[in-house]
């Protein structure tokens, strides 16, 4: 039988993690694409200038709304490398996705030991969406890895219940991406009401470990930003009184539900209604699955009542999804001969989609930003650097690893709440010639120059001053803001160009 070969649980413990940490090594050499901004920008970009000293902050860091708990770890693998002289930019760009994949393959060794089903453990590893993710440096990525470990120490069990470590898990997620309380709040009060200890000892729990996290937090915090800050605190003055996300794009009620859920299950998604009628009327209550069907119902219900939508927000979902869709008596529905055809079926699905999304699509932005690496590496005079590209587009200095002048069209938000406001991506795709007229009016050309193909007619007199040197195709770049593809409504399935100012 197929399945024969996922039965980790018959397996050595150490054979298993070593198995889902050599598939994550394999995803990580094999994903090269790219994904959102923040991958780079709240992760590799930050890290960079704390470890090497010159880099860009994007406007959250100087309102001091995100953790440097991540970043700061990253950087610690940078100054090993530099201390080892080792700080070379492959080994820059590989080494924290590699970090990220071997805790990404920790997590799922944990996530299978919680759960004990060897169909859970084979489509969460075949899952493409989750690995898409799984080794990237997104904050999301790093949430859901923490929940998975957390959730295979929860106190599910009544002989568990006196069981408080995963507060510390939850403490820190709470200080990197505070939206995690949003997931967690109904777990920790679920863990309140079956806590049979005194009060004194659950307090002892909680303010204690609560306190030691957030002393480690903002100690990190304060020191990398060189003042006093809680950074929740600061994301919640910003984030929620200002209502800054929706300069990020505003998405439909019901987006998580017919957007999400199918691109997290694929196919799978058609017998989700019967799972969750099995679970409501065949599991008992308090049990794991019912359990876990609420968080998620709960879950998606408080973030799709928040205007800005993205996948990754719900990504620590995904395995307790997975666990759902597995967690059902399918024989009594299917033979087992037809339940392997199936497997098979997605197992090839879930890999060819896997390499198009990983290998393929949107793999533009880290060429461009390789070949530009190797352009600076070998000019013969000083060199600055133009991205006339919908802000964020591609990675920065993380992926040149020289401190050369760089420049890029800023989309930050109206946080001072100006009437008509328009950020510098706005104002340039509004009317691109007249912008870069006032731009380089007294000073020099920039050196090289970065653009998507179809920008070039409306800038004709600007790039007649430059000559072609590389063109990538760049497979169906979406309109996503931070980046949203600005002045154009339509999909960007156009080639990366690069550009050269004539000598």
């Amino acid at each position: 039988m197929f399945l024969h070969y996922f039965r980790f649980g018959r397996t050595v413990d150490r054979n298993l993690w070593c198995f889902l940490i050599f598939i994550k090594l394999i995803v990580c050499c094999l994903v090269k694409t790219f994904y959102v901004p923040d991958e780079y920008w709240q992760s590799l970009e930050v890290a960079h200038r704390q470890a090497f000293g010159y880099g860009y902050l994007t406007w959250e860091w100087n309102y001091k709304i995100r953790s440097y708990v991540y970043p700061f770890v990253i950087s610690i693998i940078y100054k090993i490398l530099a201390i080892f002289r080792l700080d070379f930019p492959e080994m820059i760009i590989f080494l924290p996705r590699l970090f990220q994949a071997m805790l990404s393959g920790f997590a799922e060794y944990r996530f299978s030991k919680w759960t004990r089903n060897n169909l859970t453990t084979a489509f969460l590893l075949m899952n493409p969406f989750w690995n898409y993710c799984a080794t990237r440096t997104l904050i999301n990525t790093l949430e859901t890895s923490l929940t998975m470990i957390a959730l295979s120490i929860f106190p599910w069990n009544e002989k568990d219940k006196h069981r408080s470590d995963f507060i510390w898990l939850v403490g820190f997620m709470f200080f990197i991406r505070p939206t995690a309380a949003i997931m967690w709040a109904p777990l920790c009060m679920y863990h309140v009401y079956i806590f049979k200890k005194s009060i004194n000892q659950l307090i002892k729990d909680y303010f204690f470990i609560g306190l030691c996290v957030s002393g480690i937090a903002i100690t990190i915090d304060s020191y990398c930003y060189g003042q006093l800050v809680v950074t929740p605190w600061e994301f919640f003055k910003v984030n929620v009184l200002t209502n800054v996300a929706n300069h990020y794009g505003k998405q439909p009620l019901l987006w998580y539900l017919y957007s999400a859920l199918p691109v997290f299950l694929l196919i799978k998604l058609i017998i989700l209604p019967l799972v969750i009628r099995h679970i409501i009327y065949k599991q008992k209550l308090m049990s794991k699955p019912l359990i876990s069907l609420a968080i998620i119902v709960w879950t998606i219900t408080i973030y799709s009542l928040l205007p800005h939508k993205e996948h990754r927000f719900i990504l620590p979902l995904l395995p307790l999804l997975v666990y759902l869709i597995t967690n059902f008596n399918y024989q009594a529905y299917v033979s087992k001969k037809f339940k392997n055809i199936i497997i098979f079926i997605l197992l090839f699905i879930n890999f060819g989609l896997l390499f198009y999304i990983g290998v393929i699509h949107q793999q533009g932005s880290t060429k461009i930003m390789h070949y530009l690496r190797h352009e600076i590496d070998n000019s013969q005079s000083d060199v600055d650097v133009m991205f006339l590209t919908p802000c964020h587009s591609t990675p920065f200095y993380s992926y040149v690893h020289q401190n050369v002048s760089m420049e890029f069209l800023t989309c930050e938000p109206n946080l001072q709440n100006q009437n008509n406001y328009l950020d510098e991506a706005d104002i340039f795709f509004n009317d691109p010639m007249a912008w870069l007229e006032k731009r380089y009016t007294n000073s020099t050309l920039p050196s090289l120059v970065v653009m998507y193909d179809n920008l070039a007619p409306r800038i004709k007199g600007f790039i007649d001053n430059y000559r072609l040197i590389l063109s990538v195709f760049d497979s169906f770049h979406p309109s996503t803001k931070r980046g949203r593809k600005k002045g154009t409504n339509e999909m960007l399935s156009t080639p990366y160009c690069f550009r050269i100012f004539s000598q």
